[in-house]
């Protein structure tokens, strides 16, 4: 056991010293390319659809890089700035906050010519504890600004708006409210209906459909736009990009099965803040059966029993049926039988293996299936390639930070095949 302590010390010690020369290396790097604009997102919900959303209205007419996946931590965003070339007209980069003084730090390396701040919600609470402290963590990305740096600010969240912009910079919000300079209404999604909004930019006004699935997504799309016309793209290109772009994979992803039912993914990210929003997708979906299926949340302030029971309790009046994986699966089938299931229609099962031996042969065409993780380390995605197919990765846990459609190790059937299973 010592030994292996001891190695595991010496394991974080190299990877310390990896990240600071990464940094080291960024820092200077980032003040060769003075030519680029950089724009910094960070959020507690979002961050990677707006990334994605804002890069590819860039990327129509621009050289533009951005963040690879998420990278958006101490090493992520030192890497993703390495990854910058002095012909990139823009860098869209994500900025995570997922312990105290990570903005901050990050701010300063980026040194963001335009700060963009999504939400304020329950995320990494167990190192920054309250919603002010996050909101304090993701402010420091406003204080980075330089004297003409502009922050794009999500005015329909009380604490973002609430956020001090430094004296001289311009400040943009986005949101609902008719007094802001960007506001979407007449939002819908319902499915199979992707988002769609009707977009208010000064005197313009567009519908804009984009194909994510639920209304939720409307932020990230609507935050995507305003820093894009900032950046003096044209309104209607924007519009048209968000059109062609896809799902974020892992989050809200729909994905079809051969035996016709589709698999909503949200696999990625197992938050309490974005719990709500996966669970109204399937509350209004036009389908033959709902079906969920969910191991647990994290950033919950519920203990495991009281939270599992919950969800049962809350998804029983609209779903056929709901399959709960791991250690608490027990709480939430008690709670979906209190909530008034009949118990032939809620399931408990320790692992992913036996959820997908037993849904296999029972999943039919018309049914839609939210496939909602909890830990990352769970990657509850090999369900889904597990219902595809075969799966040769049978790790009970996996401190991997990539969705195991990327992994090696998955074994399961070639990627262009599984690409092309994604429901247009």
């Amino acid at each position: 056991m010592r030994v292996r302590n001891n190695l595991r010390k010496l394991g974080l010690a190299r990877w310390h010293v990896k990240c600071a020369l990464y940094y080291g290396a960024a820092y200077l790097w980032r003040r060769v390319l003075w030519r680029t604009t950089f724009i910094g997102i960070t959020g507690s919900v979002g961050k990677t659809t707006a990334k994605e959303c804002l890069a590819a209205i860039l990327s129509s007419h621009f050289a533009t890089a951005k963040t690879v996946a998420n990278q958006n931590d101490f090493s992520g965003v030192p890497l993703s700035i390495l990854g910058v070339r002095p012909w990139h007209r823009f860098a869209v980069l994500e900025v995570a906050a997922s312990e105290p003084g990570l903005v901050r730090r990050s701010a300063r390396l980026l040194r963001p010519d335009i700060a963009v701040v999504l939400a304020v919600a329950r995320a990494h609470t167990k190192s920054l504890r309250t919603l002010d402290n996050i909101a304090a963590e993701k402010a420091e990305l406003l204080a980075a600004l330089p004297a003409r740096g502009i922050a794009v600010l999500n005015g329909d969240d009380p604490r973002v708006a609430a956020m001090e912009v430094p004296t001289g910079r311009r400040m943009v919000l986005f949101g609902s409210d008719p007094s802001f300079e960007y506001r979407a209404d007449n939002v819908s999604s319902r499915w199979p209906e992707r988002l769609s909004f009707d977009l208010h930019a000064g005197r313009e006004r567009r519908r804009v459909r984009a194909q994510l699935v639920g209304a939720h997504w409307k932020t990230s799309v609507l935050a995507a736009i305003a820093t894009s016309q900032v950046c003096q793209m044209e309104l209607e290109a924007a519009v048209e990009a968000v059109a062609l772009l896809e799902p974020t994979p892992g989050r809200m992803q729909p994905v079809s099965l051969p035996c016709g039912a589709v698999v909503i993914r949200d696999d990625f990210n197992g938050s309490i803040a974005t719990l709500g929003c996966a669970i109204d997708v399937l509350r209004n979906a036009h389908a033959e059966r709902k079906i969920l299926v969910m191991s647990d949340v994290i950033d919950s302030p519920l203990s495991p029993r009281d939270r599992m029971a919950r969800i049962g309790k809350e998804v029983a009046g609209f779903v056929h049926s709901v399959i709960f994986l791991g250690r608490g699966a027990d709480h939430g089938v008690r709670g979906a039988i209190a909530g008034g299931m009949p118990p032939e229609r809620v399931h408990g099962f320790v692992n992913w293996q036996q959820a997908a031996e037993f849904m296999k042969p029972r999943l039919a065409p018309g049914d839609l299936v939210l496939l909602r993780a909890g830990r990352f380390s769970e990657h509850l995605d090999r369900l889904y390639f597990a219902l595809c197919g075969s799966v040769a990765c049978q790790k009970a846990t996996c401190e991997k930070r990539i969705l195991c459609d990327l992994c090696p190790e998955l074994g399961a059937q070639p990627l262009i095949q599984l690409t092309s299973a994604c429901v247009n």
